[in-house]
């Protein structure tokens, strides 16, 4: 894909949508593209985060493997969603595995190029960030929901 169909994709995704053209260039650039499967897996729970993904077309769940085993769907995501963000920033391992439904194309943005880019143009992260903090603040409320349910729900069956 030329970088600048790239650029025009990235500029209608959420976490770049305020980027200006060059930052916007820069980003696209950067980005490499990979093809996935029905049932392959762009990452796994556990593994370290090196890459974030950019859905171009296809759809991802998002799923989880709780101590028990049990595997708990977080999210079905389709075009123009970014999963994976966060462990570019900062390299952790990754909380949940993305895993496609049907065939997949997406974007793929490196930690390395990530941080080589933040580095040169901090306007990047300048813009990204405010977006980072409101899903991280999203998925907080989420979980305190989905947590005060299950206390509900234990009380309830014990009660």
């Amino acid at each position: 894909m030329h970088w600048k169909v790239i650029k025009e994709f990235l500029s209608r995704v959420e976490i770049f949508a305020h980027l200006g053209s060059r930052d916007l260039k820069a980003v696209a650039r950067s980005c490499g593209e990979s093809n996935y499967g029905d049932g392959d897996y762009l990452c796994r729970q556990g593994e370290r985060g090196v890459a974030a993904f950019l859905v171009v077309s296809g759809a991802v769940v998002v799923e989880e493997e709780l101590d028990d085993g049990e595997i708990v769907l977080l999210a079905e995501l389709g075009q123009g969603a970014m999963v994976g963000e966060m462990s570019i920033i900062d390299g952790a391992e990754r909380v949940a595995s993305i895993k496609a439904i049907g065939d997949v194309v997406t974007l793929v943005l490196t930690q390395w190029a990530m941080q080589g880019l933040l580095k040169d143009r901090p306007s990047i992260a300048a813009s990204m960030l405010p977006v980072i903090v409101r899903r991280f603040r999203e998925t907080t409320a989420e979980l305190r929901h989905r947590n005060s349910d299950s206390s509900h729900t234990r009380q309830s069956v014990y009660g």
